[in-house]
């Protein structure tokens, strides 16, 4: 009986147009290609990258981890790309978990580096400890000399005894550490240099310029192989990706893992450093022409290098603004004690038409304050006017001395003519001090200084007659 009330009701809703059969075979595959566009991601990768379309509508995939991004068209891009970053990413748990230290453990910070996944136990590192000290500056933007208070030592005395906290200058001398020995990796073999040259390419990188080995005591060379290498940045990183000995050889157990790959927080520090090296490797060469004059050009470059100073320390960037700290101490040092210096340099200047005494005293009180400006004004003023004395006592005219050709002239004559010179002498320097004096004369100096001073509308010096000017 219950089979048949079953059929009636079948038979009821067939008859309104009802049933809970399956539908048409047409019908299941006309709905089946809306569904086919939202394949399910069969790779593990995904599991560590977050799909996206990018603002040209293309689809790519970012790192959970480090954030950085490929292309992901499934119809063009496979996946490997992604594998391959994985492997080297620096932010990966299992990458983190793999750099060893001693056997001693502690509690993980993954949490502090933004790292979704669990790795709630890792072992003491002191590299990756430290590296993490030093992304947690720059991130935060505080001044490097934070991990010298006295505060933050205590603290780490507590929370990790046996971490060993590094100075300021050791997390700067890493990161140029770091970079150099990728260089130097590249330059070690002619087939990894044109494997490099060959991702230059790739990466469509417009230099003429190559990489360069420095000479650590040298600072202008380490100058050059930082400012090149920050130019081939992007390189680098490719190389990282595609190349897995590369990849391996600076891993944990490779040869460099000690060292490690430079990472992002490594570059932005290498280059602010090569932001403040630039300037003076100018300067250097500038003030080290031997072609042309520049005794007397070294005012300007020493104030210009004042006042560079004095705009790093009001700016906003630790990094600079202690580094500018550090520099201003020592520039005053050398540069604040007028006493102490060679005292021609700053009379080149005020023999300079264009700069002359006023202008130097003007430049001291800008660098030193009004005060102490206006007292080293009167040194350097002094040391001038003790220089054209000495000038002026070697080429001013002396007396003629009596001939002794004469046989006839006898001594009682020779004797007069000699009294009569000597209060001729006196006379002659008694009117030149009395008009000196009373101010009717003015010494050849003293004119000079109250002349205007000339405008510097020509070319540099050493563009003048060739720039075979004498030094």
């Amino acid at each position: 009986m219950e089979v048949e009330m079953r059929s009636d009701d079948e038979m009821r809703l067939e008859d309104e147009g009802i049933s809970d059969s399956l539908p048409p075979e047409e019908d299941s595959q006309s709905h089946s290609a809306p569904k086919r566009k939202e394949t399910c991601k069969r790779s593990k990768v995904w599991d560590h990258f977050i799909a996206y379309t990018d603002g040209e509508g293309k689809p790519r995939a970012k790192c959970k981890y480090c954030e950085r991004n490929y292309a992901a068209d499934p119809t063009k891009n496979g996946t490997s790309t992604m594998n391959n970053h994985l492997k080297a990413c620096k932010k990966y748990p299992k990458n983190f978990e793999s750099v060893v230290g001693s056997n001693q453990t502690i509690s993980s910070f993954c949490q502090s580096m933004d790292i979704k996944e669990s790795c709630s136990h890792v072992k003491f590192d002191q590299e990756a400890l430290r590296q993490g000290l030093t992304r947690m500056i720059i991130m935060d933007e505080l001044p490097f000399k934070f991990v010298e208070n006295e505060g933050f030592r205590q603290f780490m005395s507590l929370a990790l005894p046996h971490f060993v906290i590094p100075s300021r200058t050791t997390e700067l001398n890493d990161s140029i550490e770091r970079v150099r020995t990728v260089v130097r990796y590249v330059r070690q073999s002619p087939a990894r240099t044109r494997k490099f040259n060959d991702y230059v390419l790739e990466e469509k990188i417009e230099s003429k310029k190559s990489l360069c080995l420095d000479v650590p005591t040298r600072w202008n060379s380490v100058y050059m192989m930082l400012e090149t290498a920050l130019i081939f940045r992007g390189v680098f990183e490719r190389y990282e990706i595609y190349d897995a000995d590369f990849r391996n050889d600076f891993m944990p157990g490779g040869p460099y893992g000690k060292i490690g790959l430079p990472l992002t927080d490594d570059w932005v520090m290498v280059s602010k450093f090569v932001k403040v090296l630039r300037y003076f490797y100018d300067l250097t060469n500038r003030i080290s022409g031997s072609l042309y004059v520049t005794s007397n050009t070294f005012l300007d470059e020493i104030s210009d290098v004042d006042d560079l100073l004095k705009e790093w320390l009001k700016g906003d960037d630790v990094y600079l603004v202690d580094m500018a700290r550090q520099m201003k101490a020592k520039f005053d040092k050398y540069w604040g004690n007028i006493e102490k210096m060679n005292m021609m340099l700053y009379v080149a200047v005020m023999l300079d038409p264009r700069h002359k005494y006023s202008y130097l005293r003007y430049v001291f009180k800008n660098m030193h304050g009004p005060e102490i400006g206006e007292k080293m004004g009167d040194l350097a003023k002094s040391a001038l006017y003790d220089v054209f004395e000495e000038y002026k006592k070697m080429y001013s005219s002396t007396p003629s001395h009596p001939s002794t050709t004469s046989s006839v002239e006898s001594s009682q004559e020779q004797d007069d003519d000699i009294e009569r010179r000597a209060v001729r002498d006196k006379r002659k320097k008694w009117k030149q001090m009395v008009s000196e004096i009373g101010g009717g004369h003015r010494s050849e100096l003293d004119t000079y200084l109250n002349e205007e001073i000339e405008i510097d509308e020509s070319p540099p010096l050493a563009s003048l007659n060739g720039g075979n000017c004498i030094r």
